[in-house]
Parts: structure tokens; sequence; C-alpha cells
């Protein structure tokens, strides 16, 4: 065989061992940032909002921002503490990279369904949604086999509410879940992570297909930018998914962060959006330097 093609292959068996590395590098030097999100998301606020006033006048109340709160985290549990939860996060990074490229490999799809200049429309869309479709399977694979360790890294993050010690390690916390809530209970809160991950590969694609097509010539430049736009808005779009996902995952499991007056009990995950959006919290989180303090909670702020 060709010394050429062996290099070639050894090249191309590495790269997605070099892509996962690269993601868990990247999710052990974000955790800290990322654990102050979640503990936003599921509504705890140890820190009190200040006043600022806006380049129009307006005075607003805002709370510390992200790095602020990471920092917070830092001064109550040291260095250690900013990465509890981040060993089940990276063993579900790996399965999901896994199961999602050999997912990808059984899914074979025609070559022919490059998209060229020369489509027509129908064409350049029929080919989209058959690879968006393709795609979507790989996600609700790896979301799915993944989810276990996703709720076990939540509900680790969540203990830092009411300084608990309940979920100490992975394989313990598989076996008190288990114990507790049944196989049911590892897969708490699976279809709003699921609406979250599918609804983002729809978007990311249509939008994609749309800016490539109709709103830029087809340059490397203008297609990267195109990318980073569908992911943009991807991402904010379904972003309140994320949230009802964090608080439904910890809801009424025996932690202080999903118990009553942390959190209500919800009897499901659309009770939980409905109750977010009445509150206007399904976007907290979604800014890591500036939050705003919702307009129903500044009025009552003031009132105190």
């Amino acid at each position: 065989m060709d010394s050429d093609t062996e290099n070639r292959r050894e090249e191309n068996s590495d790269a997605p061992r070099h892509t996962l590395m690269g993601k868990c590098v990247m999710k052990t030097i974000t955790h800290p940032l990322d654990y102050a999100r979640f503990l936003v998301q599921i509504g705890h606020e140890p820190m009190a909002p200040y006043r600022h006033r806006s380049i129009f006048g307006e005075e607003r109340l805002f709370l510390p921002n992200l790095v602020v709160y990471a920092k917070y985290i830092y001064s109550v549990d040291g260095f250690k503490g900013m990465y509890v939860g981040l060993a089940p996060k990276i063993i579900g990074i790996c399965i999901e990279h896994y199961s999602s490229s050999l997912m990808s490999d059984y899914i074979q799809i025609d070559k022919n369904l490059n998209v060229d200049n020369t489509d027509s429309d129908l064409e350049v869309w029929k080919k989209c949604a058959i690879k968006t479709s393709k795609e979507m399977i790989c996600t609700a694979t790896s979301i799915i086999l993944s989810h276990p360790l996703h709720i076990i890294s939540m509900r680790m993050m969540a203990q830092f509410v009411g300084y608990e010690h309940r979920y100490t390690l992975v394989l313990q916390s598989i076996s008190l879940i288990s114990r507790e809530e049944g196989v049911k209970g590892l897969f708490t809160a699976i279809i709003p992570r699921l609406l979250a991950g599918l609804g983002t590969v729809i978007l990311v694609n249509v939008a994609k297909q749309a800016f490539s097509r109709y709103l830029f010539d087809p340059s490397p430049l203008t297609l990267n930018i195109a990318d980073f736009t569908a992911s943009y808005l991807a991402n904010a779009a379904t972003y309140p998914f994320n949230v009802v996902t964090a608080c439904t995952a910890i809801n009424n499991c025996g932690l202080a962060a999903g118990m009553p007056p942390d959190m209500p009990v919800f009897g499901n995950w659309l009770d939980c959006m409905k109750y977010l959006y009445r509150n206007e919290q399904l976007n907290r989180g979604s800014s890591t330097w500036f939050r705003r303090v919702p307009q129903t909670q500044s009025k009552l702020l003031k009132l105190l």
C-alpha cells in the first residue's frame, strides 16, 4: 500500500480524537463560567443587585455578571469547588462524540447531495432537508445516551445552593437516582433538552442555507459569517429550553435548590416553562456580562 495513503488514513483516524480532545479542553477551561450560568438558570442569586444608569439616563437594576459569580463560587468552595460536576460532563461529552460519529458513519448519504450553484431552489432545500434529518438523528442519539451524565453533572452543581453532598461520584450518583427515582430519573428533563438540541440543528441548517443562497456570495469569508450568525441566532432561539432543562433536572430531587422555597414543585417540564414565562425568567443566564433584573423583579425590589 502507498505510504502517502497510509499517512492520510492515520491523519483521518486521528482527526476525531483531536476534535474530542479540543472539546474536553475547552469545556474544562469554561466550566467555572458554565457552573455560574447553571446556578443562574436554576434561580440562585446569592449576590445583591446593584443600580446602574444607562447611557440614556435611565436607572436600572443589574445583577453581577457570570465572571463575578464564578469568583463568588471560588470564595466559597475554593479552586477545586469551581470544577464540581466536570467529571460526568467530560464523560458525557465523550459519549456524545463517539455515539454521534458512529451514527453518522452508519447513515450513509449520497455524495450527489452536495449543493451546487446550478441546483434549483427545490433541489437545494430537498438536499438540505436530507442532511438536516441525518444530523438530527445523530444529535438525538448523542443526547439520549449522554443524558444520565448530564443529569448527574447538574445535580452535583446544584448542591452548591444547600451545601449538600448527596451526589459525589458518578457511579454513586447513578445508584442513588436509580434507587430513589428509578431509571426514569436518569432521563428527567430529556424532552426540553432534545427540543433545544434538535431545534438548534434545524435552525442552524435552514439559516445557513438561506444566508449562503440568498444573502451572500458563496465565498469562504461570507460563509463563515453566515455560519456564525446562524449558530448565534439558533442558540438564542433555543436557549429557553436549556433553562427549562436545568430547572426540571433538579426539581423535587431532594436538593434544596429544587424544592420550595427556592423552587416550586412542577408537575412536568411544561409547568416549569409556563412558570418561568410568567415570571420573565426563560432567558436567565443567557448574558455573560450584562445581567439586567427583569421588570417584574425590579418592581418588587423597589418596594422592599
